[in-house]
Formats: structure tokens, sequence, C-alpha cells
């Protein structure tokens, strides 16, 4: 019976041993297992992490260029006001020239009424008398120049002004343009 107890033995310390192997593979594995789990615990949590950062970042971005866009929709409108008031003004300023013209024209015919008045000496008193009422029509058409011109000024004055301004919105809306694209260089890509 020895060696049946002997070989009984033999087997169960081979069962013991395999036993022992396939704990130490169980556990082996399991520590593996757990491992592997808190590495993608890790890496779950670093995403979701990143995604939230990247989420506020682009939010943040948003929101800023939304405050840039509105701005200069509004710097886009101011100038578009001051461009119709410039056109106005341009408008303006042909109607007075086509007055000054006119009353280049009314000079030049006054000047040949006067000139044709002196060359007819029948008539002395009719003559002086048609030179006056020339003279004072002159004096007239002084006056609407006077008006015509003072009207270019004003209007050359009301576009020198709207030129300023829109220069002025211009310089401001390249700045926001350039500072825009500011918050975008905090990212490597």
């Amino acid at each position: 019976m020895n060696s049946n107890t002997q070989e009984a033995r033999n087997i169960t310390d081979m069962v013991e041993d395999t036993l022992f192997q396939f704990e130490c593979a169980v556990k082996s594995q399991a520590e593996q297992n757990l491992q592997v789990s808190r590495r993608a615990s890790y890496m779950i949590s670093f995403g979701v992490v990143a995604i939230i950062l990247l989420s506020i970042s682009v939010i943040f971005l948003a929101w800023s260029q939304k405050n840039d866009m509105s701005k200069m929709n509004e710097y886009m409108e101011e100038m578009t006001k001051n461009i119709s008031v410039m056109s106005d003004a341009v408008v303006k300023m042909q109607i007075s020239m086509s007055k000054v013209e006119g009353g280049i024209h009314g000079f030049s015919n006054h000047a040949q009424s006067i000139s044709h008045s002196l060359k007819q000496k029948e008539n002395l008193a009719g003559t002086l008398l048609n030179i006056s009422d020339t003279i004072h029509l002159l004096q007239s058409d002084a006056h609407g120049f006077d008006k015509s011109i003072g009207d270019v000024n004003y209007n050359l004055n009301n576009i020198n002004k709207q030129m300023k301004n829109l220069n002025k919105k211009l310089s401001i809306m390249v700045q926001d343009v350039n500072r825009m694209p500011s918050p975008t260089r905090m990212f490597p890509f």
C-alpha cells in the first residue's frame, strides 16, 4: 500500500500544485485586470476632463466672437450711416454746383446785356436804366453764388467730418479683427 499511498500522495501533491498554480494565475489575471481597469478609468477620467475643458474653451471662444461680431455689426451700421450722410452731402453739393454753374451763365448773359446796352447810344436814359436793372440782377446772382458756395463748403465739411468718423471706426474695427483670434492662440493646433 505504500506504493498506492505514495502514488496517491504524488497525485495529491500534483493536484495541490496545479491548484496553487491555478490560484496564482487567477490572482495574477485579477491584478492585471485591476491594473487595466484602473488605466481605463484614468484614461476615461482624463478624456472627460479634456472634453469638459475643450467645451468650456469653445463656449468661451464662441461667446467672445459673438461679442466681437456684435461690435463689428454696430461699427458697420455706423459706417453705413456715415456713408449715407456723405452720399446726401455729395448730392447736395452737386445741386449747389449746378446753381453755381447757372449763376455763371447768368453773369455771362448780364455782362453781354450791359455790353449790348452800351453799344446803343440813342436812348441813354433807357440804356442806363437797363444797365441798372442788369447790375441789380448781377448782385442777386452774386448773393446766390455766395449761398451756393456756402452750401458747397458746408457739404464738404460734412463729408470731411463723416470721413473722419469712418476712418476712426475702421481703425477700431482693424484693432478688433486683430484681437479676435487671440483666444485661439492657447491651443497648440
